[in-house]
């Protein structure tokens, strides 16, 4: 049963703003991530007028977000991994905050000291998470759009239809032109980084040369040999590309001089056009410092119709969401409404979406009621089912450093240019190691308990850096150039039992974010991760001298190996928690073209909207789903215009 909101539902925070004059658009978009910013530039350049809501600002000048080695501009959301309090607490990246603000992380706080959980930063800025993350552009097994297609009987979603959106948002700059199944005008340009940064280190290449035997059994016959197998197209259209588990290069959303590009590109390339007498060519608007706090729905009993999405009420203002870093609670903001003729659409992300939706009224009851929030529709897919893929490091202390470090000469300094080597060399020239992004060296690796063929386990890793998770200030841990660490991503996600749930009917809070991992699959999950753990050790062991005998650093050494991966997993990949499936099934959020079950006029357009998160990295995916998206929407007007 569908319920009216009457006039207006107020949140707390805002219930004494005045609201400013409304405008409308035909659509108005939260979120300018991956999927609601290239929606939005989409449908622009389409011709519809678009009013795009974006609760941070516009950080896309800044060195730290152009370079892909490094990002700022996060919210800082503190999430649960374990509903028990006692393993939760087993991590050492737990994170306590102190009497004097500051954050404690490790296993033995003060008695004081307040529990936070587990650090899990999200893009806080124009172009959402693609701006901070590793711009990691790897396809998933085709296996995951299979999944939408079945459980939706949508044959759209079958995995070589799919191809063709990713196809037109490419822009390939590491495979020769005109190659089947790639594309080369898109907006989102794709491109590899630097082979020899790893065929030219010894020590490095022993690493990867012995994986490769062991996963492929080929025996690596020179350096040469070395790039032409890690130059395989990770993104070839091979719908069996994952039955071949190997050693690969990983696809990066950089551009030609080695900058990040994302969505937040898109959205500017966008704005900026002007036609000939100087006027914005694409009808796109957007809002910056501007935090969304409910969806307006319009009545529609007497049609015997459902709500209706219409609008969109914000706070305009700097700092205005809790999980800033600089919020002031007694910065009040503007609030404003924009109208959409056509639709709303929510693209907020796997945390901040169900959270809008609930505070609108679209969400389950029973928590709704508990808050005292209107019900719009009871609809109990939306906050739950959150995942994520689970995260394991292995990081060794080599016996002696890995040669030809080209990061030896670099100062990490952005204020200084001029004396850092290196920055100076990827501002003029757009080369050298900060144009590298993310890890260089990526594994497919097939356990014992995958659940097919395809390797479910995703290795990427480098030396001399190292990554085991987030906590406050883990950006700026420095370790030694003995260093080597792989980071082993599971696929194929077990635990479906996570959940996002309001602590108040307050837009500017933050929700409670409880994953609870393991709650299903325990066994299979650690059984795979602790394979790949054994996997990346035989590997180092099989290298030996002069890197041996190291150091073990994590997993930790003489503990139970599968407790030790169960108390320090982490994850970076939150999907599902307005999740996709059979239209108008109480236990799915939208049906096959992203509308919300329950309402009219709103749809989702983010990685919420995932059934399962697909494959190692959800960005890739996201920007295919928004550009399947637009399709959908361009697809309806013309059967509207045709039913004229």
């Amino acid at each position: 049963m569908y319920f009216f909101i009457a006039g207006a539902l107020l949140c707390a925070v805002a219930g004494a703003l005045p609201v400013g004059n409304s405008t409308e658009y035909e659509y108005v978009i939260i979120g300018s991530g991956p999927g609601g910013g290239s929606l939005a530039a989409n449908l622009a350049r389409a011709g519809h007028s678009v009013f795009l809501i974006e609760a941070g600002s516009d950080n896309g000048d800044s060195i730290l977000e152009r370079a892909p080695f490094c990002a700022e501009a996060s919210w800082e959301f503190f999430v649960s991994h374990f509903q028990n309090e006692t393993q939760a607490r087993r991590d050492n990246k737990f994170t306590y905050r102190l009497n004097n603000g500051s954050y404690y992380v490790g296993l033995e706080p003060p008695e004081d000291a307040e529990p936070l959980g587990i650090f899990y930063p999200r893009g806080a800025t124009l172009g959402g998470s693609a701006q901070v993350n590793a711009m990691n552009m790897a396809l998933p097994p085709d296996e995951e759009w299979q999944i939408i297609a079945d459980l939706t009987g949508d044959d759209s979603w079958l995995p070589s239809n799919i191809r063709t959106y990713y196809e037109e948002l490419e822009r390939n700059l590491y495979m020769p032109e005109n190659t089947p199944n790639h594309g080369f005008d898109g907006y989102i340009p794709v491109t590899r980084n630097n082979i020899s940064y790893v065929t030219s280190r010894p020590g490095v290449s022993a690493v990867v040369n012995e994986a490769i035997r062991r996963l492929e059994g080929i025996e690596v016959e020179s350096e040469e040999h070395l790039a032409d197998l890690l130059e395989r197209d990770m993104n070839t259209a091979d719908p069996q590309r994952y039955e071949r588990p190997g050693a690969y290069q990983i696809p990066l959303h950089i551009d030609e001089r080695k900058r990040r590009h994302g969505s937040r590109n898109f959205i500017v390339e966008t704005l900026n056009a002007r036609d000939e007498h100087g006027s914005p060519l694409y009808p796109l608007t957007l809002s910056t410092n501007s935090l969304a706090t409910r969806i307006l729905f319009h009545e529609q009993k007497e049609c015997g119709r459902k709500p209706r999405a219409y609008g969109v009420e914000y706070l305009h203002g700097e700092a205005m969401y809790a999980g800033d870093r600089r919020y002031d609670p007694s910065q009040t903001g503007e609030l404003r409404r924009v109208k959409a003729s056509r639709e709303v659409i929510v693209a907020g992300g796997a945390f901040n979406t169900p959270q809008i939706l609930k505070l609108s009224g679209v969400g389950p009851r029973q928590e709704l009621e508990h808050l005292d929030i209107p019900v719009v529709v009871d609809l109990p897919a939306v906050g739950n089912y959150l995942q994520d893929n689970y995260e394991s490091a292995v990081s060794i202390r080599a016996n002696t450093p890995w040669e030809n470090n080209p990061y030896a000469d670099c100062t990490f300094d952005p204020t200084l240019p001029s004396e850092d080597p290196c920055l100076s060399l990827w501002l003029n020239d757009g080369v050298g190691p900060y144009g590298e992004g993310a890890a260089p060296l990526a594994l497919w690796y097939r356990s014992s308990v995958s659940d097919n063929a395809d390797a479910d386990i995703y290795f990427f890793g480098s030396a001399g850096a190292e990554f085991r998770g987030h906590w406050p200030g883990y950006s700026q841990a420095q370790v030694p150039n003995t260093t080597f660490f792989w980071s082993m991503v599971k696929m194929q996600v077990g635990s479906q039992a996570g959940t996002v749930t309001l602590r108040s009917r307050d837009p500017r809070d933050t929700p409670r974010i409880d994953f609870n991992f393991f709650n299903s699959h325990e066994e299979r999950d650690l059984q795979a991760l602790a394979e790949g753990v054994q996997f990346a050790f035989d590997v180092f062991d099989a290298v030996g001298e002069p890197y041996a005998p190291y150091e073990v650093v994590e997993p930790t050494p003489g503990v139970d190996l599968r407790q030790d991966i169960k108390d320090h997993v982490f994850s970076h990949h939150a999907t599902s928690t307005c999740r996709m499936g059979p239209k108008d099934d109480p236990d799915y959020c939208v049906d096959s073209e992203f509308r919300v079950n329950g309402v009219e006029g709103l749809r989702v357009v983010d990685g919420s909207v995932f059934p399962r998160t697909p494959g190692a990295f959800p960005v890739a995916p996201t920007f295919v789903i928004s550009q399947k998206a637009f399709h959908v929407l361009e697809a309806g007007l013309k059967n509207e215009e045709r039913g004229r």
